[in-house]
């Protein structure tokens, strides 16, 4: 009796377990975003829930050697071009996305540019053939994507603790 006892409880947790998994969008989590241009890591972002929207805020950021510069317990460069000049570590540069109904597309939110201090409409889809996230900024019609690779733990900062994004409130930056 003891071990079906035993064994109820552990199907019964293994099946809530993977539920809370399936539960969280793959949108969220920590992501490498990728220089277009000269194809060097950028930035990690950690993009996160927040009031049933979806948030993006820089943790790290990375010189052209792809040696971390910034870290949001480090922070140092400012982003010159936004008026009150924050840090680039624990900028905010994805706002207010909202879930479409049919759960695949986050859309009607914003992204920054933070060097350019420009702001465009956002999309944001998982790319589950490809394994990465598609983050296209948009101007009316017309735009651009991006596609994100989701960071490991070797694409951090050495000691880098993750932070507690359940914690985090939005920031949304002055324009």
């Amino acid at each position: 009796m003891k071990h079906k006892l035993t064994s109820l409880l552990f199907c019964t947790v293994a099946l809530l377990s993977a539920r809370v998994l399936q539960a969280a969008d793959p949108a969220e989590g920590y992501w490498k975003i990728i220089d277009d241009e000269t194809g060097r890591l950028r930035s990690i972002i950690a993009v996160y829930p927040f009031q049933g929207k979806l948030y993006g805020r820089l943790v790290v950021t990375f010189d052209e050697q792809e040696r971390p510069k910034n870290t949001i317990y480090a922070p140092v460069a400012r982003a010159e071009k936004l008026p009150d000049k924050p840090f680039m570590a624990g900028l905010d540069i994805i706002w207010n996305m909202q879930k479409e109904d049919s759960g695949k597309l986050w859309h009607k939110g914003k992204i920054l540019d933070p060097k350019k201090a420009k702001v465009y409409s956002c999309e944001i889809h998982w790319d589950a053939q490809k394994q990465r996230l598609v983050v296209r900024g948009k101007i009316g019609p017309f735009g651009r994507n991006q596609y994100w690779i989701r960071a490991a733990e070797k694409d951090f900062p050495e000691g880098f603790v993750l932070p507690d994004t359940s914690k985090w409130v939005p920031k949304i930056p002055r324009i």
